[in-house]
């Protein structure tokens, strides 16, 4: 059953508590109150539920849900002998599928459409080579997973061959990365059937939650509180904020709570599909989606994602929110993230919901051996320290070297910077990054006053550092700097 499970007992610890204005009164159903059922070894990790109705209709909702996870789990778990996957994956077909593996394989096939080298259901034959090498305490053969994981990802094997009853002898299938959301979807939509006049319900397995109210607005929200990642705290006496959400889902995916030990050395659970190789600075990841099937699929795929890949793809696609946070505990998060979001103490306080939009423009200049410019950007505070990065336009380490400020102060400190911010290089042109009013950890900044960098070098060509001083402060303002060589225009907009 554990193969569910991408992040039992990780540290997210979803506590949700259903807030209610007053306005709701009127549509609460008579004489009822938030029902709360907890259960162990649901699909081998924890259960909670919640259902705003009367009790017997409550226990009801409970009722069908728990059986619903149970017919499922007979489906997709590949711990069960005699699941309909492990038949499946021991024989290569099969004649009758049933319509939920044929719903699941079809969205997983969408997933690894939408993300091919971070999402695939096809790992079954790379997993079982791991559990192999950790059994053995051998150290994993990089060669031969690499082999098995990309001919798994280059077949041509589908659903319909499936249905067809085509044996498949390319992969193995293993949904640990989306069968938990698909079983929480599913365990929600029998809860409301068996409690129609419910008004509030959530779900809760293992970390991952998806929620529902019968107020389509923000008049009855649940209110989840994030705990902060590796820590064992689940009383929630320190967590990272909390996420109000009336209709959703959320999953929370770490790389630390289930990691193998072979031969010393520390290796993630989760793999990257294009080589079946744990991800070197493995990040921790909270998505927010509209069901659990795409969170979980989502978080699955981001966690093994570069976070600027990672941005790019969730800025194309605003339907999705997500927080990511690198091993140091530095945040990047969606622009839409904070919509919803309090991080922990700092919001109460101060510069909630600020927004400012940074923009700059790389001249065009006409040389022979024109390359194109490694840029940074950056804010500090009135003593120096770096409080916020922003952009790194340039993917080379050798090369960032030469924006000399930058790397000095932050990039030979925290190579993982790197990896959170950089993007390819860019062309002549105007440019623009939005920036919340938040530090490198999430928290908001207090009003005072601070200076926008950039630097700017180029091969062949110049180098320069401009700065622009501002005052963080609740009211509009333009400010502007022009430059001289390798940036023309540097401009703050508050918003």
């Amino acid at each position: 059953m554990r193969h569910l499970i991408r992040n039992a007992g990780t540290a997210i610890s979803l506590m949700a508590a259903l807030l209610l204005s007053p306005s709701v009164k009127a549509v609460k159903v008579q004489d009822s109150e938030l029902q709360k059922f907890t259960r162990s070894n649901v699909l081998g990790t924890s259960f909670e539920m919640g259902v705003k109705s009367s009790i017997d209709e409550a226990k009801q909702a409970q009722a069908a849900a728990l059986a619903e996870i149970d017919r499922l789990a007979s489906v997709f778990s590949t711990y069960e002998p005699s699941s309909e996957v492990s038949e499946l994956n021991q024989n290569g077909v099969t004649n009758a599928p049933s319509k939920d593996l044929v719903a699941l394989i079809r969205l997983c096939e969408k997933w690894q459409k939408s993300l091919p080298k971070s999402f695939s259901c096809r790992l079954g034959n790379v997993i079982a080579m791991w559990q192999s090498f950790e059994q053995q305490q051998q150290r994993p053969n990089r060669v031969d997973i690499r082999k098995t994981a990309r001919a798994a990802q280059q077949s041509n094997f589908s659903v319909d061959d499936l249905k067809a009853g085509i044996a498949n002898q390319d992969f193995t299938w293993d949904f640990g990365g989306i069968a938990k959301g698909y079983i929480l979807d599913k365990a929600m939509e029998v809860a409301k059937m068996s409690a129609p006049n419910a008004n509030a319900i959530k779900i809760d397995i293992g970390g991952d939650g998806v929620y529902w109210s019968s107020l389509s607005d923000n008049r009855q929200q649940w209110q989840v509180g994030l705990a902060v990642p590796h820590s064992i705290d689940d009383g929630q006496a320190i967590r990272l904020g909390i996420l109000n959400i009336n209709r959703g889902a959320i999953a929370y995916s770490g790389h630390s709570s289930r990691s193998r030990t072979i031969a010393r050395r520390a290796y993630s659970h989760i793999l990257a599909p294009r080589d079946g190789w744990p991800k070197h600075n493995a990040i921790t990841v909270i998505v927010k989606a509209p069901d659990a099937t795409s969170a979980d699929a989502l978080a699955t795929a981001l966690a093994v994602s570069d976070i600027s890949v990672a941005l790019d793809w969730l800025e194309k696609n605003p339907r999705y929110a997500a927080l990511l946070i690198d091993s140091d505990g530095r945040q990047y998060a969606s622009n839409n993230w904070y919509q919803n979001y309090q991080a922990q103490h700092t919001d109460e306080q101060t510069n909630k919901g600020y927004q400012a939009k940074i923009s700059f423009t790389l001249p065009k200049i006409d040389v022979a051996k024109y390359r194109k410019p490694y840029v940074s950007l950056w804010i500090a505070d009135k003593k120096g320290k770096v409080v916020k990065n922003l952009l790194i336009l340039g993917q080379s380490e050798r090369w960032m070297q030469e924006n000399r400020s930058w790397w000095r102060i932050q990039g030979r400190k925290t190579p993982q910077l790197l990896d959170g911010f950089a993007r390819p290089t860019r062309r002549p042109g105007h440019y623009e990054v939005i920036w919340n009013g938040r530090d490198d950890f999430g928290q908001s900044l207090p009003e005072g006053e601070y200076r926008l960098f950039a630097e700017a070098s180029r091969e062949h060509g110049d180098y320069e550092k401009i700065s622009l001083p501002f005052n963080l402060m609740n009211q509009k303002q333009v400010l502007t700097k022009n430059g001289k060589k390798e940036i023309d225009a540097l401009t703050i907009t508050f918003n």
